[in-house]
């Protein structure tokens, strides 16, 4: 039975250790991805209710829902990918479920008020469109930020232990 040899890199500032190109990293962004779409998926249930999804699709010049749930969903992703990057730079990268969706859940709130608050209404507006004030702080929207987040967190720490 041979032995495996694995690559390793050392992080000086955290003292964290990376399998480059081997197992830890894969699951890493694999799990942001799932969590990513867990949050994602039930975000996009509150947003289907009210009946935003074309406002979403038209971000990207259309109207459709479906346009709408794909542009929502891929948002989803990159975010959770830049939340697992961030998470696993941290002495959070090792931490508990409760922890993680605490630190989604306060991600969401960040989410919301860059990204929705902000980004979003100026969007809309360099397209010609109908926007909302600036800062849009719609609470309807910070409760699914925050689903998001919680969400995104926990299924992040539960499929990384996985």
């Amino acid at each position: 039975m041979a032995s495996e040899t694995r690559e390793t890199m050392v992080d000086a500032t955290t003292e964290n250790e990376t399998i480059v190109g081997g197992e830890t990293v894969r699951r890493t962004w694999s799990s942001a991805v799932l969590g990513g779409l867990a949050g994602g998926l039930a975000f996009g249930v509150l947003l289907q209710t009210m009946g935003m999804m074309p406002a979403i699709a038209s971000l990207y010049g259309m109207e459709s829902v479906a346009v709408g749930w794909v542009a929502h969903l891929f948002h989803s992703v990159v975010f959770a990918l830049v939340f697992a990057g961030a998470v696993v730079r941290t002495d959070y990268h090792d931490a508990g479920t409760g922890t993680l969706s605490a630190l989604g859940a306060g991600y969401g709130v960040v989410l919301w008020l860059l990204a929705a608050a902000i980004v979003m209404p100026l969007w809309m507006g360099a397209l010609g469109m109908d926007a909302p004030a600036i800062p849009n702080l719609d609470v309807n929207s910070l409760v699914g930020h925050l689903v998001y987040g919680a969400l995104l967190g926990a299924v992040f720490a539960l499929a990384r232990r996985r």
